[in-house]
């Protein structure tokens, strides 16, 4: 009786740990940008933490779904709606914040909120003083970084590896044909 329960631990807690984290990205809140640079800024943050892999990204075509669907608004909508709204999607954690300017500084606050607890697990602040055009192309990306406690220099570094141990499976497959070739032509003695 006592295998079988620990047997059901082990197997309840492997399954805790292998689920994925979903993530619901919320537009960010306009403060003094036009709006179609507020909507573009919050996709490519979306297409940012696509690419960086760690977590599975709510589609935003399924986000206004739900609120069309539930009758909720954005503009109404404060934390615990769209903490209500991410668990509707099965987001484990929503992504909200603001975005606007200064003076000449772009500045970005975000957060991500546990959608079971409430609790917020990473905020962070994103300050520039370069174009939009370097926010959008530079910004993001860091700040999609910050998010999923990831560093950049820690992604290139395992990237290069993966990318090194591709290269050499290359050439072994090229040289590994190459060699069967010239066997074939008879230019080389048999092995």
């Amino acid at each position: 009786m006592g295998v079988i329960r620990y047997i059901s631990l082990l197997l309840f807690i492997g399954l805790a740990l292998g689920q994925d984290k979903n993530i619901a990205l919320f537009d960010l809140t306009n403060n003094g940008l036009k709006p179609n640079e507020v909507r573009t800024l919050t996709d490519r943050l979306r297409t940012e933490l696509v690419q960086l892999g760690k977590f599975k990204v709510v589609e935003r075509s399924k986000i206004d779904d739900i609120l069309k669907e539930q009758g909720f608004q954005l503009s109404g909508c404060v934390d615990e709606c769209l903490i209500e709204v991410g668990n509707l999607l099965g987001a484990t954690s929503i992504i909200l914040g603001s975005i606007g300017i200064v003076g000449d500084i772009y500045t970005i606050s975000a957060r991500m909120v546990n959608t079971t607890t409430g609790e917020v697990e990473k905020a962070i602040s994103y300050d520039s003083e370069y174009d939009i055009e370097n926010l959008l192309k530079f910004g993001m990306r860091d700040c999609a970084y910050q998010l999923l406690k990831m560093t950049p220099t820690n992604l290139d570094s395992e990237y290069s590896g993966s990318g090194e141990v591709d290269i050499i499976k290359q050439i072994l497959k090229f040289s590994a044909v190459y060699l069967i070739y010239l066997l074939t032509l008879g230019l080389m003695p048999p092995l």
